[in-house]
């Protein structure tokens, strides 16, 4: 190969018929598609910006605001080179409503959480940065999003470890990541806080809890984590819209 690279972010969307523009400068983000679609059914007169391997986007409005939607990536690498496609494309700041695990006996199911600091335990995170890189999410839109979900609801602030492995969270290297100062855990927030630093761009993270390490509840379809996902997908849009 005498390229430099084989393909960028930037020929991507050219390849998709992708013009300047066509983002708006917020974005809401998430992994699962039901969530993306929930977000999507919020907004006004929406047009698809494109769809790629199962990635699709779309920018509407939201009470006049101008807003972009999709999503984002279950893991690591599918989130990193999504959250590159949308700085790309000129995304100004960018709000993930994801979901985690808590790693802290009290939180609980249906709980919010918002992310104020990232623990690197993903694998694509080195092909980007050197091991002393550790992304930061943007402080005034974390403050803010703290302020507005402690009226909605039962919130934490504090740090996502992400990881690459959902079946090796075992005992040793989650007390490792509590120790680092980890309240929670999923496979997307390092990177797509990683990306979004490295294009200057603003992002923050609030997610619903789905289950608990230390305790071991599960709660993957219990209605309390349903009605938080939906409360907070409904809080996010109003808050980018005040």
């Amino acid at each position: 190969m005498q390229r430099d690279v084989h393909m960028d972010a930037k020929g991507l969307l050219a390849s998709m018929q992708f013009k300047p523009g066509d983002f708006a400068d917020v974005a809401i983000i998430s992994g699962q598609p039901h969530r993306a679609k929930m977000c999507a059914e919020m907004m006004k007169d929406s047009v698809k910006n494109f769809t790629f391997l199962g990635y699709t986007f779309w920018t509407g409005t939201y009470k006049g605001k101008r807003i972009t939607v999709g999503n984002g990536g279950f893991f690591a690498p599918d989130s990193a080179f999504v959250t590159e496609i949308l700085c790309t494309g000129g995304i100004k700041q960018l709000i993930r409503v994801g979901s985690c695990g808590g790693l802290k006996e009290e939180i609980k199911i249906g709980d919010y959480m918002v992310v104020n600091s990232c623990q690197r335990g993903d694998g694509v995170s080195n092909y980007y940065v050197d091991d002393k890189f550790v992304p930061v999410p943007d402080k005034a839109l974390t403050d803010k999003l703290a302020v507005t979900f402690k009226n909605v609801g039962n919130t934490h602030v504090g740090g996502c470890w992400s990881t690459d492995a959902i079946f090796r969270e075992t005992k040793e290297i989650v007390n490792s990541y509590i120790n680092k100062g980890s309240i929670s855990v999923d496979m997307v927030t390092n990177p797509f806080m990683m990306i979004a630093n490295l294009f200057k761009a603003q992002a923050a993270a609030v997610m619903v809890v789905s289950d608990n390490l230390i305790t071991g509840a599960m709660g993957f379809t219990d209605p309390k984590f349903f009605e938080g996902e939906a409360k907070m997908v409904q809080t996010v849009f109003d808050m980018v819209a005040a």
